[in-house]
């Protein structure tokens, strides 16, 4: 996993609080899964056409007096955070039965270079140390030169507990020497049931709650300015919440996103920032342990 895995608590964390453990919501519908499929295509096209444009970071897209804004606030040790919504051809795309949660969150970590940042991305043999409590498992299954797959284990504790083991296919491509894209998409996501216990046991897909159905994320790193950005965005796939029950979830799952993603960002700038200390000036070192602010942009 790239850290990125951890969108899953963004909207898992919110859903558990309101959604009985009785209610199951089976596995996605093909219709479902088509339609997630057809979101992260058209994603990828809007990143690859950024890209031809000479963008990679999605602020990259904005005027240049609030590229210049947004960069002031990064530079103070802020994140940016906007919830995304992908459209096709300029039609919102319907999810029958699940809903996609989509954000985006960039950083700026000062003194670092792209070869740092990128080595606590995919060293993802230490998931589990980086980002614990929140991975408890985190192993390389096999890797085929910038491809790799590998397997996390989620754990989240809100009102009820849930594990998920979940399968990522990652791609490292290398723009240049100083950009970088990492994409990891889910293979197989399976809820664990009785966590810790002698009986606990993956979940058969019809059996799950449907916390989280798919994930994709893609991390781009650029290195300039005396420093390196960061950039997640991330696409994740869950059941629908019953209509009696979202008036007052649907608002929780759109605003618990910018939280999580900030402790995302801050759990890997930490990392990069142990990497990166011995070429990193003591004000810049201050700076990296301030980062509970956050501008957001709905």
């Amino acid at each position: 996993m790239q850290p990125s895995k951890l969108f899953f608590s963004i909207v898992l964390a919110a859903t558990l609080c309101v959604l009985p453990p009785a209610i199951t919501a089976h596995e996605p519908k093909p219709e479902t899964l088509a339609a997630y499929h057809r979101y992260r295509e058209k994603t990828q096209a809007r990143m690859d056409s950024d890209l031809l444009a000479g963008q990679l970071l999605y602020i990259d897209r904005f005027p240049e007096a609030r590229r210049q804004s947004i960069d002031a606030q990064l530079r103070r040790g802020e994140f940016y955070l906007e919830q995304l919504h992908t459209l096709d051809d300029d039609k919102k795309i319907s999810v029958p039965s699940g809903i996609i949660h989509h954000w985006v969150g960039v950083a700026f970590l000062p003194g670092a270079t792209l070869a740092q940042t990128k080595s606590v991305l995919t060293d993802f043999d230490h998931q589990k140390d980086n980002y614990f409590p929140d991975v408890r498992q985190s192993k390389l299954i096999s890797q085929n030169g910038n491809t790799s797959d590998v397997f996390l284990q989620f754990y989240n504790k809100t009102v009820v507990t849930a594990v998920f083991n979940v399968n990522f296919s990652t791609e490292i491509t290398d723009y240049s020497a100083s950009r970088t894209q990492i994409r990891s998409c889910s293979t197989r996501v399976a809820e664990v049931e009785n966590y810790g216990k002698p009986d606990e046991r993956e979940l058969r897909p019809a059996d799950s709650h449907g916390y989280m159905w798919g994930l994709c994320t893609w991390w781009h790193i650029e290195e300039k300015s005396a420093g390196t950005y960061i950039q997640v965005e991330a696409i994740e796939l869950s059941r629908t919440v019953p209509f009696t029950l979202a008036w007052f979830v649907n608002p929780i799952i759109r605003n618990v996103p910018k939280t999580f993603l900030s402790h995302l960002l801050s759990a890997t700038r930490k990392a990069v920032t142990v990497k990166s200390a011995p070429r990193t000036s003591a004000s810049a070192l201050k700076t990296a342990t301030h980062l509970n602010q956050a501008t957001v942009f709905p």
